[in-house]
């Protein structure tokens, strides 16, 4: 029984590897193989050859014989990425398993549920954290002669930091559990940490080289302090040395905390999974509710879907949240900002300007909140249908929500790139108005793009919001579109000067605006009627 539980949890974590929502059935042999062959060249070749490369920067410390800093660099790097890889994982599938009441009703051991959840969380830490350890082991061992306390040291260390990460996830997957169960506006928390840690990983990233080079420059200086503040971590460092105490002191640890997490879910796993989410009585009288008109109704309705997904709000709308960012960055980073756009520019005469706007532009392409929107209806398409109300006017609706949604941080955008490059006051009205008109098309483009090629058929809205075809060519279009605005007047459109060339540009954008809105207004319903 615990072995078909194993298999069935591992078959839920890679899920999509084995089974198309799209078209709603399995996939085929070697669409399967495809994919897993896919899935191995992105952790070992990619991801594992940047642990790799970091390992052979770091080669330095093993032959000034600090292997053991090393080895503390590099398990705490596997470390982060076990506990990252598999907590979020880790409080869907052993406290918030969708299938609890299911199991918990069939005569199945409770021993052997808790063993099947905890085995898969631990198989998966393994998988992160041995994509970090093994390259690490391989470059140690490119330069040290093999003995077969290092070896077995090696395997120790590896076994050890992959028990950590096994107790660390369980840890923080109960607290992700204890938390999402609790939030009202969980989706919006979500986005928010998503942010915070994306901008924390990017820093990170930028300064990586740095760190790494510091860390190889002073090892003898952190070497030194870190033996003398913390012995532990210390040891941490020499198991795979072939220092036996260490080894054999981390595997009793490892083990006995890994009997304290059976022993603890062994006594709270029926709790844990039986746990509802905390509601609290809310008292509704006359003014709650205030009636709105028709097309503020179908806008609130909008901006509630866009709100009720932290998938659609992460990959449609994550702008919203960088270029208030941008704008500040560019603040402090003004002069450097000004070099490059002055580069581009090629000290063309208003190019300046023009690469601004483009740029501006380039960044309120990614925000495309309406292009999926419609397809987003899935099966509750009837109920649009079956409303008195005019098709067009829910697709203006959902126009504007992304319109809103987008102009506000443009137009805060365009007042830090005002104030930084210090602009005249022409130049400032220019990049105050013309991504205003671009943000108007593009937001009409993608609601319009988004209802002719609406697909209703799927059964995991990541596929409308990540893979239709309107949310790629709004994304691809609008970066071409943008880039072309700026580089056609570098070489081109500078003969007319930047004043006619935006006026030309923006002239043409209203155009195209006012024919989409044409299109929506006598063909929109026929087109929605038509959907299924």
């Amino acid at each position: 029984m615990l072995g078909i539980l194993v298999k069935k949890q591992l078959a839920e974590i890679f899920r999509n590897y084995l089974y198309d929502p799209k078209r709603n059935k399995a996939r085929s042999l070697s669409s399967k193989i495809m994919m897993f062959v896919l899935f191995a060249f992105l952790m070992i070749v990619v991801i594992g050859g940047m642990f790799f490369s970091m390992a052979l920067g770091m080669q330095v410390m093993i032959r000034l014989d600090y292997g053991w800093f090393y080895f503390i660099v590099m398990g705490f790097a596997a470390l982060f990425l076990g506990v990252f890889g598999s907590v979020f994982s880790t409080y869907s599938t052993l406290y918030l398993a969708k299938d609890n009441d299911l199991l918990l009703s069939m005569p199945i051991p409770i021993q052997d549920l808790i063993a099947s959840r905890l085995i898969s969380v631990y198989l998966m830490g393994l998988m992160y954290s041995g994509i970090v350890c093994i390259p690490a082991l391989i470059v140690y061992f490119l330069i040290t002669p093999f003995t077969f306390l290092r070896i077995l040291g090696g395997l120790v260390w590896m076994f050890v930091v992959s028990v950590l990460a096994f107790v660390l996830s369980c840890l923080l997957g109960y607290v992700v559990a204890q938390v999402s169960t609790r939030l009202k506006r969980k989706n919006i928390v979500t986005v928010i940490i998503s942010v915070i840690f994306l901008a924390i990983y990017y820093v990170f990233y930028a300064r990586a080289m740095d760190m790494m080079n510091i860390l190889v420059k002073n090892v003898a200086l952190y070497g030194q302090s870190i033996k003398d503040a913390s012995y532990l971590i210390y040891l941490f460092g020499k198991m795979p040395e072939g220092f036996l105490g260490s080894m054999i002191g981390y595997l009793a640890v490892s083990l006995l905390l890994v009997y304290a997490i059976w022993h603890i879910l062994s006594h709270s796993f029926l709790n844990i999974a039986t746990m509802t989410k905390t509601t609290t009585k809310t008292n509704k009288n006359k003014t709650t509710f205030h009636q709105h008109s028709l097309f503020k109704a179908l806008l609130l309705k909008e901006f509630g879907r866009f709100t009720s997904s932290a998938n659609y709000m992460l990959n449609c709308g994550l702008n919203i949240f960088v270029m208030p960012i941008a704008g500040i960055a560019l603040i402090i980073k003004s002069q450097e900002v000004m070099t490059v756009v002055k580069a581009l520019s090629q000290n063309v005469e208003g190019g300046l300007v023009v690469m601004i706007c483009a740029g501006i532009c380039l960044l309120a392409s990614m925000n495309d909140m309406a292009a999926p929107s419609t397809s987003l209806e899935g099966k509750n398409i009837w109920i649009v249908q079956s409303l008195p109300i005019e098709a067009s006017l829910l697709v203006k609706a959902k126009a504007c929500m992304q319109y809103i949604l987008t102009a506000l941080p443009v137009c805060f955008l365009s007042l830090c790139v005002i104030f930084a490059f210090r602009l005249s006051l022409l130049s400032s009205l220019v990049v105050l108005i013309f991504p205003q008109l671009y943000c108007l098309f593009t937001a009409l483009f993608a609601a319009w793009i988004g209802m002719m090629r609406a697909n209703l058929q799927w059964t995991n809205e990541l596929y409308p919001i990540k893979q239709s075809l309107s949310v790629t060519i709004c994304l691809f279009g609008g970066w071409a579109v943008s880039a072309l605005i700026g580089f056609f007047y570098i070489y081109v459109g500078h003969y007319l000067g930047m004043g006619i060339y935006l006026l030309l540009i923006a002239i043409i954008l209203l155009v195209l605006s006012y024919m989409i809105v044409h299109y929506i207004d006598h063909h929109a319903s026929e087109r929605f009627m038509n959907m299924h």
